[in-house]
């Protein structure tokens, strides 16, 4: 079966409270018939030729008519059918009512049940119980169309999913069960944020819904969308300052979990590099020289540029996100204790992300004397990786004393010569 995807940006959820959805919380353009329809329009006269399933999603219901009006949905059902196409779209159970419009047509109807106990639909605050959607289910059924449920896996308390499973598997044709992630406006993300929940992994996953994969009424999503941690206007608190607080503040530390437990490096070259005053990194000097010797030289995009800082290791592709373009932490202000704790925090970041990845070679550019340098150094003799600083040395005692060393002709010279010797493809 060839499926095509039309994502629906009319209006948004009638509910839109669920903990963990931050789909729902988003406002879409004034659903009126002509734009709806026209949407529509666009999309069929678009279709490929040999498309045989339509999936509309839309942050809501299909059938809740402030999305969706009446008039839309008509001329998409006619549409369907005139084309001979399947359709697989979402709908809260309290919206699925008369479907006399879908007569004649193959459809699916894709609930979010979530969790089979009443209980538990109050915690996530779904807005229904049980007997809501099986009436739905009964609906879509006698209308001759079949109903999809996504059940969460990992939900932020005690739930049998087992349980869940074998009732979603009584009421429906399918079940996907899904690996919840934290949408940064939800309470979820906040608990996450808090230390009181944490995502699966994917192979964490994997495991967890292991029994179920021989059954072919049950499909597995493990990543429902690209997940970045992304934080709401709302959380983005000021973070200058030197000091624990601001060295394993909250923030930096789930970026860190991230980093380590999802994020996959794409390079198999990873160069670590040193934090900059300017934010984003790209557009201080330091950097600015950096990227040029690496453009000149070739090596730009076959190696994998991250930066140390008291914020973590961040990947360059990040460095504009929050809280990495936020923060601001002042050497100046530093003491012995706070340098070496920064070493301590750092060298464990850095053991964590190296051993999460799979890095065949690791350079750095970076001062010898700097506490990123010496955390650095110690993770990978912890580790046993082998690393290389492609500033020498005796470069570096030369221009150590100057304003900015990193800045100088020589130790750009220094990064230059080693990147054109040292072969940076992957």
């Amino acid at each position: 079966m060839n499926s095509q995807m039309l994502i629906l940006k009319s209006g948004r959820c009638s509910w839109g409270r669920c903990i963990f959805c931050g789909y729902g919380r988003i406002s879409g353009y004034a659903a009126t018939s002509e734009r709806v329809t026209s949407d529509f329009k666009k999309f069929f006269d678009e279709i490929d030729k040999d498309t045989d399933v339509v999936k509309v999603f839309g942050s809501g219901s299909f059938f809740d008519e402030r999305q969706v009006p009446l008039e839309s949905r008509r001329y998409f059902t006619r549409e369907c059918k005139k084309k001979n196409l399947a359709a697989i779209i979402e709908s809260r159970p309290d919206f699925v009512k008369d479907l006399g419009d879908f007569s004649g047509l193959d459809f699916t109807v894709a609930i979010g049940l979530e969790v089979a106990d009443d209980a538990g639909l109050d915690e996530v605050k779904k807005g229904f119980h049980l007997a809501d959607f099986e009436r739905a289910a009964k609906t879509i059924h006698e209308a001759g169309g079949k109903v999809r449920s996504y059940l969460l896996v990992n939900l932020p308390f005690e739930n049998d999913l087992d349980k869940s499973v074998e009732y979603a598997l009584k009421h429906s044709d399918s079940v996907v069960l899904i690996n919840l992630l934290p949408h940064g406006n939800t309470p979820v993300f906040r608990d996450w944020l808090n230390g009181e929940w944490n995502f699966l992994t994917k192979e964490e996953f994997a495991k967890a819904v292991e029994k179920w994969s021989g059954n072919p009424s049950v499909e597995f999503d493990a990543e429902t969308f690209r997940f970045v941690p992304k934080f709401p206007k709302e959380l983005q608190n000021d973070l200058a300052g030197v000091g624990e607080e601001y060295l394993t503040h909250p923030y930096f530390e789930v970026w860190q979990d991230y980093l380590c437990r999802w994020y996959k490096a794409d390079k198999g070259t990873a160069l670590f590099l040193p934090c900059a005053h300017h934010k984003p990194y790209s557009q201080s000097r330091t950097h600015q020289n950096i990227i040029r010797v690496l453009r000149e030289t070739r090596a730009f995009g076959k190696i994998h540029e991250v930066m140390l800082s008291n914020a973590g290791v961040i990947p360059r592709e990040f460095e504009d996100m929050y809280p990495f373009n936020a923060y601001d932490w002042d050497e100046r202000l530093e003491t012995p204790e706070i340098k070496n704790r920064y070493i301590g925090v750092t060298k464990k970041r850095i053991m964590n992300y190296l051993a999460a990845q799979k890095y065949k070679r690791v350079y750095c550019f970076l001062k010898y004397d700097s506490e990123s340098y010496k955390a650095l150094e110690a993770a990978c003799g912890e580790l046993g990786i082998g690393f290389e600083n492609l500033l020498a040395r005796e470069t570096y005692e030369k221009i150590k004393n100057e304003k900015s060393p990193m800045q100088s002709e020589a130790a750009l010279e220094d990064l230059r010569g080693r990147l054109m010797e040292t072969a940076m493809g992957d």
